[in-house]
C-alpha cells in the first residue's frame, strides 16, 4: 500500500431509511474476495448518505461501517472498527466520478494486486474502502469535477474523524487517488489544526502520525505547502509519497477547472510536486514517482496497481517503514 490497469487509494447512498443496496452490494461479482490471510480484513466506510454541506458534525455518528464477510458486505458499528489495536491499516480514497459497485470492485482489484509486494509474513492488516457520494449526474465532464472539488472538502471533516480514531491505535496509511487526494488532503489539513471554509474543526483525540500515497492527485501543484490550501495537511504525517503521470489524459484538463482569464494551475498527479525545498519545512521525508512509463495515456489507477515494478518502488518509499511487521 502486472499487467496493466489502481492503487486509490481510496471510497456513497441515501439516508438511512433507503434501501441497504444502495450502499451495500450484497454480491461482489467481477473481483476475487479471497482473503490473503485469515488476520486479513476489508472494509467499507461509507458517507454517501450523510449531508454534504450542512450539520456535518452531528452526522458523524452516522457514518456507515460495513465489512467484507465471504462475498457480502455485513453492516457493523464503529464501536467495532474502532476497537482494533495493532492492527496496520490502509484508507483508500477514491475519484470521481464513481458509483458504489465501481468503487467496492475496483478497490478489491488494488487489494489483490498490492499482495504481489507485501511480504507473506504479513498475516494482519485492513484494507479500508473509503466511499463518498461523486455519482455521475450527467452534467458534463467539467461541471461535474467542479461540482464534487467543492463536495470533497466537507467529505474531508468525516474522514478526518475516522482517521483519527484509528491512528490512535493502528499505524496507518492514507490514499488520496484522483479527486480523492482532495478529500484525503482536506481530512489531514483539518486534522493538524488547518481551516476550510467548506469544513468545520475537528476536535483531535490522537496526535500520532499517518504515512500519505497520493495518487493521481487532483489537487494544485502547490496546495500542500505552508500556508497553501491544504498547507497544514503534512503536519498530520510522518512520510509522504506523490505519484503523478505526465500523459494522464484526464488531468491534463484539470486547468479547466478554473475561469478562463485567471491563472489556471497544473495538477499534482500530472506535473507533480511544485518544490520540493518548500515542503521541507514538514521535516518528512517527500518523494515522488512518475508513472507514464506504467500507466501510459490513462487515469485509471488498476494501470498504475497491477504493475508489479511500481508496486515495488512504492513499497519501499513509503508502505515498507509502516506495514512491515506482523
Amino acid at each position: 500500500m502486472q499487467n496493466r490497469d489502481i492503487l486509490a487509494i481510496l471510497f456513497y447512498i441515501l439516508i438511512s431509511a433507503t434501501p441497504l443496496l444502495a450502499v451495500n452490494p450484497s454480491v461482489i461479482q467481477n473481483y476475487s474476495t479471497e482473503l490473503r490471510h485469515d488476520g486479513h480484513e476489508i472494509w467499507y466506510i461509507t458517507t454517501r448518505h450523510l449531508p454534504l454541506y450542512e450539520n456535518l458534525e452531528e452526522a458523524v455518528d452516522n457514518i456507515g461501517y460495513y465489512k467484507m464477510e465471504g462475498k457480502a458486505w455485513a453492516k457493523k458499528s464503529s464501536s467495532e472498527f474502532n476497537s482494533s489495536e495493532d492492527l496496520d491499516t490502509m484508507i483508500v480514497v477514491h475519484g470521481s466520478p464513481a458509483s458504489v459497485s465501481l468503487v467496492s470492485e475496483v478497490c478489491l482489484d488494488v487489494y489483490q494486486h498490492i499482495q504481489t509486494v507485501i511480504p507473506e509474513s504479513k498475516t494482519r492488516m485492513r484494507f479500508v474502502i473509503w466511499s463518498w457520494p461523486a455519482d455521475r449526474h450527467g452534467s458534463g465532464l467539467v461541471k461535474e469535477f467542479r461540482d464534487q472539488a467543492r463536495r470533497s472538502q466537507p467529505q474531508g471533516f468525516y474522514l478526518g474523524h475516522v482517521i483519527d480514531q484509528c491512528r490512535s491505535k493502528n499505524d496507518t496509511v492514507v490514499v488520496g487517488y484522483s479527486m480523492g487526494a482532495r478529500v484525503a488532503s482536506c481530512a489531514l489539513h483539518l486534522l493538524a489544526g488547518g481551516e476550510s471554509e467548506f469544513a468545520p474543526a475537528i476536535k483531535t483525540t490522537s496526535s500520532n502520525k499517518v504515512a500519505y500515497l497520493i495518487v493521481a492527485g487532483a489537487i494544485n501543484r502547490d496546495w500542500l505547502e505552508p500556508g497553501q490550501h491544504f498547507g497544514d495537511a503534512l503536519k498530520s504525517t510522518n512520510r509522504f509519497l506523490n505519484v503523478y503521470n505526465s500523459t494522464d489524459p484526464l488531468l491534463k484538463r484539470y486547468p479547466k477547472l478554473y475561469p478562463k482569464g485567471k491563472s489556471r494551475p497544473e495538477a499534482t498527479g500530472y506535473k507533480g510536486l511544485y518544490s520540493h525545498a518548500n515542503l521541507a519545512t514538514f521535516g518528512v521525508p517527500v518523494e515522488e514517482i512518475n508513472v507514464s512509463a506504467a500507466a501510459g495515456k490513462s487515469h485509471d489507477i488498476r494501470y498504475i496497481t497491477r504493475d508489479t515494478e511500481t508496486l515495488k518502488k512504492i513499497w519501499a518509499r513509503l508502505l515498507e517503514p509502516v506495514l512491515n511487521g506482523n
